[in-house]
């Protein structure tokens, strides 16, 4: 799949704008706070659909009331025009003119690599699990409507629990024993394969030791029944479900240890982008199409084998966009970003 043109309108700070781009890799550049992240963004959200809904509006300029996104792509198949319009906190999703959820867009489409992919490793729980969940649901609309339908039957239940509806608990234990096993089932299977390609590619990459990717889980499959009962007592003081999907973590180790306790910066950098890679792999092995690479600040954090490391992988895709402060010399297209301008430098 290749980006032929990007189009916004009342994008953040982008200037309303068609920008053109090619196969291959492209060198965004440009001073901090000029756009570079949104141009990203922008396309990352118009292919995925994925972006945190309390941050809908801040996507729109300000002043403005809605934005709008358009990608024109190049398939195999053919031309595709993807596009999403903002407005009070809402959006609005097309696929080649027909209106989709998000889980019917593009979701193999991108793949984002961005100096906070750290926060993966060094940060809460749900981090972990955002980047987990993000990246099951672009393989799997099962996993995906599982999760929303979870996350539905949570609130319920936690809505039971704070006003003491001990007789509607039996009615969402079950419902929600039922989803709650199937989201661990999936991660389940997925996890080993995330294993796989990630420690493999830490290797490849130049990470010193091994690298190990597991679940920590509140409860298993076959006790989710048993211990709702278990914890009931716990629930109502709390006010909230302490088992289940929501509470559980990706554990990260190096060389067997927790890597958000004796990681070094750069060894979580590399973590983060040996997960990325295996986030790539898996999304080539479930589409058989190759994303877009999006690289944000390309040399934040990075030495020299690593920033080599993400150019090879860069090369494998069909087309990368890459930002940072100062061009890029392995691009074979550059552009200039100032005051929200993207221009094409000759």
């Amino acid at each position: 799949m290749i980006l032929r043109l990007l189009t916004t309108l009342n994008y953040r700070n982008l200037c309303d704008q068609d920008m053109a781009f090619e196969q291959g890799i492209h060198s965004i550049s440009g001073l901090n706070g000029q756009g570079k992240t949104n141009v990203l963004e922008a396309l990352y959200l118009v292919l995925t659909g994925v972006v945190d809904a309390g941050r809908l509006q801040q996507l729109v300029r300000f002043e403005e009331t809605e934005a709008y996104v358009r990608a024109t792509l190049e398939r195999d198949e053919g031309q595709s025009i993807a596009e999403v319009g903002i407005g009070r906190g809402k959006r609005l999703m097309k696929l080649d003119g027909v209106r989709v959820k998000s889980a019917e867009l593009l979701r193999g489409g991108a793949v984002f690599i961005a100096p906070e992919d750290s926060d993966i490793v060094f940060g809460s729980p749900s981090v972990r699990r955002k980047f987990l969940d993000d990246l099951l649901s672009k393989i799997s609309a099962r996993y995906a409507q599982a999760l929303d339908l979870y996350q539905k039957n949570l609130a319920q239940r936690n809505a039971a629990l704070k006003n003491d509806e001990q007789w509607a608990l039996e009615v969402f234990d079950a419902k929600l024993a039922e989803l709650g096993t199937l989201v661990m089932d999936l991660r389940q299977r997925a996890i080993q394969k995330i294993q796989k390609y990630a420690s493999e590619a830490h290797t490849r990459i130049g990470g010193r030791g091994e690298l190990g990717v597991t679940l920590q889980e509140t409860t298993s499959i076959e006790g989710y029944a048993r211990d709702f009962l278990l914890k009931r007592s716990e629930e109502f003081a709390r006010q909230s479900t302490v088992i289940g999907p929501h509470r559980d973590d990706l554990v990260l180790t190096l060389r067997g240890q927790p890597a958000s306790d004796f990681a070094s910066r750069g060894e979580a950098r590399t973590i983060a982008l040996a997960l990325r890679y295996a986030e790539y792999e898996l999304l080539f092995e479930r589409y058989q199409e190759n994303p877009i690479l999006l690289i944000d600040d390309f040399s934040a954090e990075l030495d020299p084998e690593r920033r080599t490391a993400l150019i090879e992988l860069a090369r494998r895709s069909p087309q990368a966009l890459i930002t940072g402060t100062e061009p890029l010399p392995h691009a074979e297209h550059h552009y200039r970003m100032q005051g929200g301008r993207l221009e094409r430098v000759q």
